[in-house]
């Protein structure tokens, strides 16, 4: 009884009493509770009908009410109707506009205070710079807090260097930066962001090094800023390790949890990422939509985006653009255009950064006028729109309105950064117009991006495409300081156009100057060994690329393996292949490949049936590999088989490469009339290889007819393909048809064509030897003819047993 008397003691009074009291500003408060902005007007009423003011106190504690509901127009007549306003009261009102980012009342108001003869404090400049939204506002900010003696409170200069780099203005941060005599982990933490945001990566970590050095504390969010400077896999995994240590990772705050899952998607490692999410305990939207950029292909993708959705999350554009992000195929072009769908309805259609993975996703998947709608629909264009729809253009073969594209985002007075510079380098490389490579070239300079060291990369490589060696090399010879990213440019353009002694010659002069060489390297000089099947030096490389540890790199792998596979060391191959990471899809493909081009069908179909057991998923170089195996064992069966796996089993759009295999091996076993069906049964129109190898298969076979269209077929493809000629002419000759063999012969004078004579060579003391047919100009002619007599005379020998 005394407890219940006691508890009817300590109970406040109802507001109605309170009134009745004339307590109205114990009212007004109490009413605040109920959430009745109508019943808190109504007792303020009453306060002023009954002689009362309101004071300072009371009026910070109703502004500050008001202001967590953004209903800034009753916080604003509380202000104007208080008597003798302090600086707390005006700093309550400024620190609601900041949290809603009003920064023009929020200036307004500052003003207003200082003309009525108040001082500033500190909490007033705090909430001032959290308001600031543009270069312009924070300026005139800092400029008050330095007339004024606060420009050197620590507090805030972390929100001056937070914005000035959010504005761009890196330099006025690092300036606001290292001013400030005493600077705390905040600060640091915000100059560390400030680099972060204006790709500034290096001196990111120089300044959290020099964090560390002072001994101040780390916390999550200082590890979450540094760690979007990385994109080194083992500097992500130490942050991890010491989360882990500190305890970072365990609490309800997924901050840090989320940029680790960022950095191992970023560096590939998506597996780690799937694990780091798998020890959330309560993941949130941002863990989600990781996961999301972390699915190994956009079936997971869409699946764990149904699982989100289950759970209730708030979907945000970040889930949305990973989403996206996933789709790169037609195989999952109808669940992309659903998602499209559902941006329209819940709105984010109107968010940029929404439409341009859109346009990204559908020049992907080869919808570039999906793409252009979604382009033309966007109110709003930002430089990544642009970017995304000239890639969209070039990736898909339109080189030409990839151009036009660049030309009217110059009209507009965008200016270009080098992301639309690469894409329109890459365009150009396709369309290997030398003329516009060097348009391009002038505006790169005029531009500035020659400072860029992947913008001068992209121009070695370019021009290589445009077979303008020289021009690449000139372009090399011109920086100061060269690093691997330009030698690897230049040594890959080589090895395209089939110089392939020089890019070894290359190689040597990098390694001899001691200059650095990385995994790209090894895999391109490598590539340069197979062309050459110069076993030796592929063997000497391989050793060096032992020696300095990038054996484990997944293209190297694959090009050690490539290169025994060419050199017709089979063994050596295997043995590589042993080695590698087993879920290496690129090792996987390279030894099927080596298996396929020495005909072991058997061998490739077991490694193919092996894949599966090791989680590996067949891609389309995968079935290229076995239906070329199948191809150079006449195996038809198998091979119709595996094309109809290739998109049932797993999903996969056949491409013209693996109809030219199926085409081949039907010409090769005699099928002529079944490789015509293949043909016109294609879902995308047939190259000039299948026709070439239509025709060349009629050549043997004596079919006239089908020989005619296919020739007539290719020459309208490659009207000056010598080779064309040649099998037609052929054909005409196996026929007896002299009369059209001479008007083929005739048009070929005049176009001045002429067929390379073909010659084979090898490789031996470090030296190249070729031979032609009948060809005797060679120093041991002689004993190279005795010698092919005795292989000859062993053949008939054998064949005769």
């Amino acid at each position: 009884m005394k407890r219940l008397t006691h508890s009817i003691s300590i109970q406040k009074p109802s507001i109605k009493t309170l009134l009745n009291q004339n307590n109205h500003s114990q009212a007004l408060k109490s009413s605040l509770a109920l959430l009745s902005p109508l019943l808190t007007d109504q007792i303020y009423s009453l306060l002023i009908k009954n002689g009362h003011h309101l004071d300072p106190i009371l009026s910070t504690t109703l502004i500050s009410h008001f202001t967590k509901f953004a209903d800034f127009r009753r916080a604003f007549r509380f202000l104007f109707d208080t008597q003798n306003p302090d600086i707390i009261t005006y700093n309550a009102l400024i620190s609601g506009l900041a949290r809603f980012c009003q920064s023009g009342p929020a200036l307004k108001l500052f003003d207003r205070l200082r003309y009525q003869g108040l001082r500033p404090d500190a909490f007033t400049f705090s909430s001032l710079v959290k308001a600031c939204g543009s270069l312009q506002e924070n300026e005139i900010v800092h400029g008050v807090c330095l007339k004024l003696g606060f420009s050197s409170r620590v507090y805030l200069v972390s929100g001056f260097v937070e914005n000035y780099a959010k504005s761009g203005e890196i330099v006025s941060a690092e300036m606001c930066f290292r001013d400030c005599l005493d600077l705390d982990n905040v600060a640091y933490t915000a100059m560390v962001c400030g680099y972060v945001w204006n790709g500034e990566f290096d001196k990111s970590k120089e300044v959290f090094v020099e964090m560390r050095s002072l001994g101040l504390e780390l916390n999550e969010f200082s590890l979450t800023a540094v760690l979007g400077a990385s994109f080194d896999v083992k500097e992500g995994e130490q942050i991890h390790g010491f989360g882990v240590k500190v305890g970072f990772l365990s609490g309800v705050c997924n901050h840090l949890n989320n940029a680790i899952m960022n950095l191992y998607v970023r560096c590939g490692q998506k597996l780690d990422a799937v694990k780091m999410f798998d020890e959330i305990t309560e993941p949130d939207v941002v863990s989600w939509s990781e996961r999301i950029a972390a699915a190994c292909d956009g079936v997971e993708a869409f699946g764990l985006f149904k699982d989100l959705r289950f759970n209730d999350f708030q979907i945000n554009e970040y889930t949305m653009i990973n989403l996206l992000s996933s789709v790169g195929g037609e195989r999952i072009l109808r669940a992309g255009k659903q998602i499209q769908a559902f941006c329209y309805k819940v709105g984010f259609m109107e968010v940029v950064s929404i439409g341009n993975a859109l346009i990204s996703m559908y020049g992907k998947c080869g919808q570039v006028n999906d793409a252009r709608s979604i382009f033309y629909y966007l109110i709003f264009k930002d430089s990544v729109s642009w970017n995304s729809m000239i890639a969209g253009y070039s990736e898909n073969g339109f080189f030409n309105q990839a151009l036009d594209m660049f030309c009217h985002m110059l009209e507009f007075s965008l200016i270009p950064n080098g992301y639309t510079m690469a894409s329109i380098l890459e365009a150009v490389s396709n369309s290997k117009s030398l003329k516009q490579a060097m348009q391009v070239h002038s505006h790169i300079i005029k531009s500035g991006f020659l400072l860029d060291d992947s913008m001068i990369s992209c121009l070695i490589t370019t021009y290589g495409k445009c077979n303008a060696l020289n021009e690449s090399k000139r372009v090399l010879s011109e920086i100061d300081k060269k690093n691997a990213v330009h030698i690897n440019a230049l040594a890959s353009v080589l090895v395209y156009a089939s110089c392939h002694a020089e890019a070894l010659e290359l190689y040597r002069t990098i390694w001899g100057s001691c200059r650095e060489v990385n995994g790209s390297t090894f895999s391109i000089v490598l590539k340069a060994c197979a062309a050459m099947t110069d076993l030796e030096q592929g063997k000497a490389i391989h050793c060096l690329a032992l020696k300095a540890r990038y054996d484990q790199d997944i293209f190297v792998e694959s090009a050690v393996i490539d290169m025994y596979c060419k050199c017709g060391t089979i063994e050596d191959a295997k043995r590589a292949f042993r080695k590698i990471c087993r879920d290496s899809l690129a090792g996987w493909n390279a030894m099927m490949m080596g298996y396929a081009q020495h005909g072991c069908y058997h061998e490739v179909s077991n490694l193919f049936n092996k894949m599966s057991k090791f989680g590996v998923k067949p891609d389309e170089i995968t079935y290229l590999a076995v239906l070329t195996s199948c191809c150079h064992a006449g195996l038809v069966r198998e091979a119709r088989t595996y094309l109809s796996c290739m998109s049932d089993l797993h999903g996969l759009i056949p491409q013209l490469e693996h109809y030219a295999c199926i085409v081949d091996l039907l010409g090769r076993v005699g099928l002529l009339e079944g490789a015509k069906m293949t043909i016109e049964q294609m879902p995308i129109p047939p190259d000039a290889h299948i026709w070439q190898s239509l025709l060349s298969a009629c050549t043997i076979d004596g079919n006239i007819d089908l020989g005619l269209l296919a020739g007539s077929k290719l020459l309208e493809l490659q009207p000056d393909n010598e080779s064309s000629y040649v099998l037609l002419s052929n054909l005409y000759a196996s026929a007896g048809m002299w009369n059209d063999v001479g008007k083929l012969r005739k048009e070929m004078k005049e176009k001045f064509l002429c067929k390379e004579p073909g010659y084979s060579w090898i490789h031996v003391g470090g030296y190249t030897h070729h031979f032609y047919a009948g060809d005797t100009s060679h120093s041991q002619s002689k004993e190279i003819y005795k010698e092919l007599i005795k292989l000859y005379e062993h053949m008939v020998a054998t064949a005769k047993l």
